[in-house]
């Protein structure tokens, strides 16, 4: 807030490792794999010949970023996107690069969401890939481009930003998955034991599904953007692979708003669970209040203070009460109970 459009600042978690690049070039024949780099020796390397795939393991190195930036001639609000983790999706264009950012979503075991900021800078013959964390999502193109495995080193630069973009987008079918399963979870307990009441769960995950739709959503229009752009850095025949790209997004976005049908399904359902179980309260207290209505009459008669109450003397008159009270109770829990009352 109030800095200087351009300036770079990281506005995540620091996560205290070292300062790391690893640069990996390609082409049909041979391929080279420099791990944990400094921004120096990746500028010294750079082969025009190759494809060039600069990733940064995380993104508190800023002055890294913003020399490889300045060396690529990289604009400076582009760079500054790559490290302002609330953005949402989007994708821009400049005269060399294209500039694609998205999130990368998943459950943790205690499913929770989990969100990681990941940016790609698009150029003639090279990529920049950057993420918050190391991990191992990505770790199946950097093999395949090391076994040679597939098309990957045939292709320029744009093919191994479609292979990136597509395992991120596919990374959500597990997503989606995971949600459905908690979805169903609550729905069966709801059904197995209507007494519990979990508005609390129900509205932890409206939530998770509110964000993924906001992610989605932007993430769906920035690829339509890209697709429709048509930008100079990716080829005519790359564009299938990334309306392939566009039909994975939109299943999943199709996804979320069911689950968002879904959930208002199971708050409803919630809802009328707590009505049911108010109204057997009600019902259980109603009877009760109906059986003691004879036996209070009876106790009121009684209980008055008159002095001449003939039943009062006679020797058995207190236990013939009792019996006729107690008898009134059952002959009116038997009768509620054949009209199945409660």
């Amino acid at each position: 807030m109030g800095q200087i459009p351009g300036s770079l600042t990281y506005t995540g978690i620091a996560r205290n490792e070292p300062a790391a690049i690893r640069l990996i070039q390609y082409n049909e024949k041979d391929v080279s794999l420099n791990q944990e780099l400094i921004w120096k020796d990746i500028v010294d390397k750079i082969e025009p010949s190759q494809v060039n795939w600069i990733h940064f393991f995380t993104l508190d190195q800023v002055d890294a970023i913003e020399k490889i930036g300045q060396h690529f001639d990289i604009h400076s609000l582009m760079l500054e996107d790559t490290l302002n983790v609330e953005h949402l999706p989007k994708v821009e264009f400049s005269e060399k690069h294209v500039f694609f950012t998205l999130k990368i979503l998943s459950l943790d075991q205690d499913k929770m969401l989990e969100q990681e900021h990941a940016s790609f800078i698009l150029g003639d013959d090279y990529l920049i890939s950057l993420k918050e964390q190391r991990g191992e999502l990505l770790k199946p193109i950097r093999e395949r481009i090391e076994n040679n495995v597939g098309k990957v080193r045939t292709k320029r630069a744009d093919y191994l930003f479609y292979l990136l973009l597509d395992t991120i987008v596919d990374n959500y079918f597990l997503l989606i998955e995971k949600l459905r399963d908690a979805l169903e979870d609550i729905e069966d307990r709801l059904i197995e034991k209507p007494s519990g009441n979990l508005i609390h769960e129900i509205h932890h995950i409206k939530r998770q599904i509110l964000t993924v739709r906001k992610y989605i959503l932007s993430l769906r229009e920035a690829i339509i953007n890209l697709i429709n752009e048509e930008p100079d850095q990716i080829f005519e025949s790359n564009y299938k692979y990334l309306r392939d790209v566009q039909d994975h997004v939109n299943f999943v976005f199709e996804s979320i708003e069911t689950f968002r049908e879904d959930q208002k399904s199971l708050m409803e359902l919630n809802n009328s669970n707590l009505n049911n179980n108010m109204n057997q309260v009600m019902k259980t207290l109603t009877v009760v209040a109906a059986i003691f209505i004879p036996l209070t009459f009876i106790a009121g008669i009684y209980g008055m203070n008159f002095q001449y109450i003939p039943e009062l003397s006679l020797k058995w008159g207190y236990f013939g009460v009792w019996g006729l009270m107690l008898t009134i109770a059952v002959l009116m829990v038997w009768y509620m109970k054949r009209k199945k009352w409660f």
